[in-house]
Order: structure tokens, then sequence, then C-alpha cells
């Protein structure tokens, strides 16, 4: 279906007139061309035209595909659910159907889901929470990729932000500094902010790992500033979580009290995969 059309569709749904939703924008014959599908419009006027319908950009894509996620959007849900489910089969159904892909871009999502299909894996094998088990290949397919970025766009950071763990220290530190002077730039929309904490709290587990304590203090910090919404308690959890850890490290006695009670919430809500990987840093 064409832009125009979904347009009209949604115009007539919410009970509106080509006069409410074109004038100043498009003539009226125009308009009649467009909603037929006859007539392309830019970016621009398109724009003004959702906002007349009360509609950004996200929802009118997904509508006018009927309802159905683009092809970056399904493959992060897809991800994203199977990882932290720790559903194999469906891993490994996405995994065949990106080898049947093209492009640099497959053939970095190839690499980031056979190497969380290893990591799953092998903690299922061992009950411990690895990174070693990635090929090197796969590593040097990510870390080239992110090497070769000049702009860091909100892919990017969720790239990394999945596959950090993969990646030395060294490198993490520098694409972190690269991509953080977005952070102020996307921590007010939504999907910036979950993915920026999404990254904080896989850095901070690394840092911890490491015993970069001071330097996971600073980051733990910068979780709590930024999970401040109620969508974002995920995160703040882990914040929490996390500022268990480093008391306990610091020889706090009271830090394991806090990250248990963390684990506890995560275990009471089915989070069982999530809480097992937290876990690993007790």
């Amino acid at each position: 279906m064409y832009h125009g059309e979904v347009v009209r569709k949604i115009r007539l749904s919410k009970g509106l007139t080509q006069k409410e939703v074109y004038l100043g924008i498009v003539s009226k014959s125009y308009a009649i061309e467009f909603e037929k599908g006859n007539h392309s419009i830019s970016a621009t006027l398109l724009l003004d035209i959702l906002e007349r319908l009360s509609l950004d950009m996200d929802e009118f894509l997904y509508i006018s595909q009927d309802y159905r996620l683009n092809e970056q959007a399904d493959y992060i849900f897809r991800y994203s659910n199977y990882s932290n489910n720790y559903d194999l089969p469906a891993l490994y159904q996405l995994l065949q159907e990106l080898q049947e892909q093209q492009g640099p871009i497959a053939n970095v999502h190839v690499a980031e889901v056979r190497s969380r299909i290893r990591i799953i894996e092998a903690t299922n094998k061992t009950g411990s929470y690895t990174p070693d088990v990635v090929l090197s290949e796969d590593k040097a397919t990510i870390i080239q990729y992110l090497t070769n970025l000049q702009t860091w766009t909100l892919q990017e950071i969720q790239l990394f932000a999945n596959t950090l763990e993969f990646i030395e220290g060294e490198k993490q530190l520098l694409f972190f500094k690269q991509l953080s002077k977005s952070l102020e730039l996307y921590k007010n929309y939504d999907r910036g902010r979950e993915i920026f904490c999404s990254l904080l709290v896989n850095l901070i587990r690394e840092t911890l790992d490491e015993n970069l304590l001071d330097y996971a203090e600073v980051l733990i910090e910068q979780l709590l500033l930024l999970s401040t919404e109620y969508k974002e308690c995920f995160h703040r959890l882990c914040a929490k979580f996390f500022k268990g850890v480093l008391l306990t490290k610091r020889g706090d006695a009271n830090g394991q009290t806090e990250s248990e009670m963390v684990l506890k919430i995560l275990h009471e809500l089915d989070y069982a995969p999530l809480a097992k990987e937290l876990e690993s840093l007790l």
C-alpha cells in the first residue's frame, strides 16, 4: 500500500477531513491524487501531515507495513527476545535466515547471533557465563565494522551494547568514548535512552568483572541518573544490583544483601536467565 493510501485510511478512521489534514501543506488536488497513490511526497511534508494526524513516523511506517516491524527492528526484537530467554532453537533459526542474506550488516548479524549461541551453550553446559567461547573471526567481523564507523547512530550503539563483552578492554574504551558524545543528544528520546541504559548495564558488568571499581562506580551513577522513568525499571534494578556488587568488592557486607534482593525480584518476575547472568558477578 502506498503512503498516501495509508494516510487516507488513517485520516478517515480519525474522522478528519482533507482540509483539516492538508491545508497549508499541499493543494486539494495534490492531496486527492496523493491519497489515491498517484503522487509521492517529500519526507518533510509527510512529517507535517503526520503531525496533523497525531502520529509519529515510526508508528506510521509500522502501520504501512501491515503492522509488521521493518527488517532491522524485527531482527533486534527477535535477537533480544531469544537471547534473554536463552531460546537456542529460535536463535539457530534466526542464524539460518541471516546466513542466506548478503552484505556487511548481514555478516555482522551472523557473527552476533552465532556468538550469542556459543555463549548460551557454554553457560548451559558449565553453569558459568563466559564470552571466551566466541570465535575469533566473529569478534574480528564485529570490531572491524565498528572501527570503520564515521558516525554512531542508535543501530551501531545497540550493536556495541550487545557485543561489547566480545571486545577487548582497550577497544571497548575507545568505542565508548566515541559514542558517549551522543548520550546528551538521545537522552530525551525513549528508544535512545533505552539503548544507552542497556549499554551501561553491559559495560558495568564488564568493569566489575575486571575489578575496575572506580570506573564502575561512575557508570552506575550514570545509569541511575538515566533510568528515572518507570519504563527503565529493569535497568534501575540492574544499577541497584551492581551497586551491591561494588559494595561487596569494597568489603561492605551490606552489598551482598542488596544484590540478593534484586536477584530475588528478578526470579519472582520470571527473569531467571537474566538473574543467572548477573549471579556470575557474586
